[in-house]
């Protein structure tokens, strides 16, 4: 059987993950919100020596006018941080369990602030580089789904479709459990 560790900034998107594997085995791993906490996160599960098949970082972003529309679930396979322009992070090789999921190229921001959107892509999020930098320097496989919650700079959080990304997240998990025969 595959291990897995999903990883998450928040408690309501690693229970999305929770729901969606729901009777499958799995570890999750609450990353905290930003780069740094999720790397620190996952640095201390490298450091107990612990080994994972795939490792997925799971969540909600923002998608560029013209990219993902708000409801879409993605999977993420080249990352980057606005504030390094041109520094591209390629996944290995996409998942082929997502194969299902649109692939595009995420952009990871420290902050909501346009000096950090040099760079072309189509989903914003403040995790997506930092973990892609860790998991790539460990030599793990690993995948990166998000579900678009709302439109980059968009900043009335009233305005962000949150219920409608997180089922949507569940959904795309739920298929992806399948495709891995895991039920």
């Amino acid at each position: 059987m595959m291990r897995i560790l999903f990883v998450a900034a928040v408690d309501f998107e690693l229970n999305v993950a929770r729901a969606a594997w729901a009777g499958c085995p799995a570890d999750y791993l609450l990353g905290g919100w930003g780069g740094e906490a999720t790397r620190r996160s996952l640095e201390t599960v490298f450091a107990r020596g612990v080994c994972y098949d795939l490792i997925v970082d799971v969540g909600i972003a923002g998608g560029c006018p013209g990219g993902p529309a708000v409801g879409d679930v993605v999977q993420v396979t080249v990352e980057q941080k606005g504030d390094r322009p041109g520094v591209l992070l390629h996944q290995p090789a996409p998942c082929p369990a997502l194969d299902f999921l649109p692939c595009v190229t995420g952009n990871t921001v420290p902050a909501l602030d346009d000096r950090f959107r040099l760079v072309e892509y189509d989903i914003e999020t403040m995790e997506g580089a930092d973990f892609f930098e860790i998991c790539l320097r460990q030599g793990c496989a690993f995948a990166e789904i998000r579900a678009v919650s709302n439109v980059v700079g968009e900043q009335d959080h009233t305005r962000w479709n949150i219920p409608l990304a997180l089922q949507n997240l569940q959904d795309a998990l739920s298929l992806f459990k399948n495709q891995l025969s895991c039920t």
